[in-house]
């Protein structure tokens, strides 16, 4: 298990590290996840009390309350935002109907819909890890951030392209999640179904539709892109 614990001791050697502020903002209150507007299970208290958010040049994690947490990006709900790439990219918890955090996926602009991790522990493991990676091999100069411009390129996995479907031809599907989904979205919808998926799989949701909104199964990560206006 990766635990809160642990990845924040693994932050403060980092920071001891390297020649600026990993900013490591303290968790949340206990007290405080009755006023939060999702559920947050028990696994996910146990790390976000500990880890608010923290810096890895070039990008912050806010995982506490991101400022554009209400905001519309076309998301499924409910979600829970982590970050965003400023380009109108955003990379978010994957929450499940009876409650439970799942996977962390990230909606770029231009890209689709990647999946970053199988959760928010592993999803954090992973981009610490990076940057101890690039600590060990890149040396520092007073002020200069040498791996800043490596970072997205060693933190992103490469994985395949998931099928797509049109929703028209899914509605009498022998597997009940996908076949709910697919009577609730239009006929030009296209589905991808991300269970169980390796890190790194992508919905290229952007390659067949300019404008789309996430919609989400109930019963698993199976999502539809929704044809939007121009």
């Amino acid at each position: 298990m990766i635990s809160g614990d642990t990845l924040l001791e693994r932050l403060r050697e980092l920071a001891a590290r390297v020649p600026f502020d990993l900013a490591v903002q303290p968790g949340v209150a206990a007290a405080d996840f009755g006023r939060w507007p999702v559920p947050v299970p028990a696994e996910a208290r146990e790390l976000l009390v500990r880890i608010g958010g923290f810096a890895v040049p070039p990008v912050e994690f806010t995982l506490t309350g991101h400022p554009r947490q209400s905001g519309d990006h076309g998301l499924p709900h409910p979600h829970w935002l982590v970050t965003d790439d400023g380009g109108g990219g955003v990379t978010w918890v994957d929450i499940e109907a009876d409650g439970r955090w799942g996977q962390v996926l990230m909606q770029y602009r231009e890209g689709g819909l990647h999946v970053e991790a199988d959760s928010l522990p592993h999803w954090l493991d992973r981009i610490i890890g990076t940057a101890e990676e690039l600590v060990e091999e890149t040396g520092f100069e007073e002020g200069v951030q040498p791996y800043a411009d490596d970072f997205w390129d060693l933190l992103q996995l490469d994985g395949p392209d998931l099928p797509l479907h049109p929703a028209a031809g899914l509605r009498g599907s022998p597997d009940p999640v996908v076949a709910r989904l697919a009577a609730r979205v239009p006929d030009g919808a296209l589905i991808a179904d991300l269970r169980g998926v390796l890190p790194g799989s992508r919905a290229r949701f952007d390659r067949a539709l300019r404008r789309y909104r996430l919609a989400r199964a109930v019963g698993g990560p199976v999502f539809a892109a929704v044809p939007g206006e121009d």
